[in-house]
């Protein structure tokens, strides 16, 4: 029963957040604050109450639709907050391997939601505009280097002034080595195969998997990329040399190593 009512909150919590999150997808590539104005409708913007910026519940009862010039509402605003509330969820038994000597469970439970908060935002705005906000990858870098700082305090000083000195030196050499491929695959293609951003992100991810988390990382995200292009090209709603936001692989790659961690994935999955 407690259980129940910790995972209630947590969904609640996380629904909130993500009816955050959907205000920086929508603000950020235009340029506009995410703190002020108060939530508005983008085609008659007309500034929203309190009643119909509830989270999850006003876009249930007003069917979707603004309550004032009737245009419909994204059904994207609700699957952002309940895809957040479920991944909170969902990741208060992940296994983050940089963060093993801590065994503060609220510390890990913070930084996972921080990292499944930045990660949809980058990944979505990836989705519409095809771009990275440098942004958000910059916040990405900051939380990172001060999770590693925040897990030396509770864990052994010596072993995770190791970590904080791998995850800086993953950081770096994951930038030099994706803008190697970047470049490359540039030089094959005689065009952009590999988004400026998508090296820096890697880069950012670096800090909160460490190296192997990080090589894991990237090989996951390829392989959901080549899962989700043989299948869009089989069902034909992809087309060939379509560009496609590789940011969203990135981050599920991420996820999927920040979720199980590094011992797991070594000792199960590279088994097989």
């Amino acid at each position: 029963m407690i259980n129940n009512i910790i995972y209630l909150q947590v969904f609640i919590s996380g629904i909130c957040i993500g009816s955050f999150l959907n205000v920086i997808i929508y603000r950020f590539p235009n340029n506009l604050s995410i703190i002020k104005p108060r939530s508005f409708c983008p085609k008659c913007n007309i500034k929203l109450t309190w009643r119909e910026n509830i989270p999850l519940i006003s876009w249930l009862i007003q069917r979707g639709k603004c309550k004032t010039c009737k245009t419909t509402i994204s059904f994207r605003y609700p699957l952002i907050e309940i895809l957040t509330g479920f991944l909170f969820i969902i990741f208060l038994n992940s296994s983050p391997s940089l963060y093993a000597s801590s065994s503060n469970l609220f510390f890990n439970a913070l930084f996972s939601w921080v990292l499944i908060s930045l990660l949809l935002c980058i990944s979505f705005i990836d989705i519409d505009h095809l771009w990275i906000p440098q942004g958000l990858v910059n916040f990405g870098f900051i939380l990172g280097f001060l999770g590693l700082i925040f897990s030396n305090i509770f864990g052994n000083e010596l072993i995770n002034f190791i970590f904080l000195l791998k995850g800086l030196g993953a950081s770096l050499i994951s930038f030099f080595i994706f803008e190697i491929f970047r470049r490359v695959a540039k030089y094959i293609f005689k065009k952009d195969a590999i988004g400026k951003g998508d090296s820096k992100l890697v880069a950012m991810l670096a800090l909160w998997l460490g190296p192997i988390g990080t090589l894991f990382a990237v090989g996951f995200s390829y392989l959901f990329a080549a899962i989700y292009c043989f299948l869009g090209l089989s069902m034909n709603f992809l087309r060939l040399r379509q560009a496609i936001p590789f940011a969203p692989f990135i981050s599920l790659g991420g996820l999927t190593v920040w979720f199980f961690g590094n011992e797991f994935i070594m000792s199960n999955i590279l088994r097989i």
